[in-house]
């Protein structure tokens, strides 16, 4: 009867340490997670801002703004204050496009390597590879890492996104202010 009873304890100690490490490894994914759906936030931003817009809109926002600036000082016009404001507002709408392009890549690429690397951390998780305070110092270097990349694609691609709609507007009235300068040349 004590060998039956010896081996239940076991069994039940057995299951209750499977419980606990089925537990740790939800929580560890649970983690694992919410820096997945961070990187996958930067992802949108990407996805959502082609490089190939970026870099037209970067173009031809230059190309607009050196054409009317370069008809006033020809001509010796006098910019008003609503056509320098215009102008001004365009510009910096050129400096967020610039900025986005110069930095497109770079997040791409530590995007792609923080996606493998949490691939990796998670295969960790569930194969159990390493203890808990192994695993949250790989977790927090990558918490680390992920925080940093988010806040610079945020302060970086963010601006290009939500522009979008006041860029549209501006670059409609440079044209139509290009193409009365045009005219006026004719």
């Amino acid at each position: 009867m004590s060998k039956y009873f010896i081996l239940l304890i076991v069994i039940v100690f057995a299951c209750k340490n499977k419980h606990q490490a089925d537990h740790e490894v939800q929580a560890e994914l649970r983690l694992i997670d919410t820096l997945h759906s961070r990187l996958m936030e930067v992802k949108g931003w990407l996805d959502r801002m082609p490089l190939e817009e970026l870099k037209e809109r970067k173009d031809i926002i230059k190309h607009n703004y050196e054409y009317c600036d370069q008809i006033y000082k020809e001509r010796k016009l006098v910019v008003d204050e609503e056509t320098a404001r215009l102008m001004d507002e365009y510009r910096n709408y050129g400096k967020i496009y610039s900025k986005a392009v110069d930095s497109f890549k770079p997040i791409v690429m530590e995007l792609e390597e923080l996606l493998v690397q949490l691939k990796t951390l998670k295969e960790s998780a569930y194969s159990k590879d390493y203890k808990k305070e192994t695993f949250l110092t790989y977790f927090y270097k990558e918490k680390e890492d992920v925080l940093k990349l988010h806040k610079f694609a945020e302060t970086v691609l963010k601006p290009a996104i939500d522009t979008d709609l006041a860029f549209e507007r501006a670059q409609k009235r440079v044209e139509e202010l290009a193409e009365g300068l045009k005219s006026e040349q004719q």
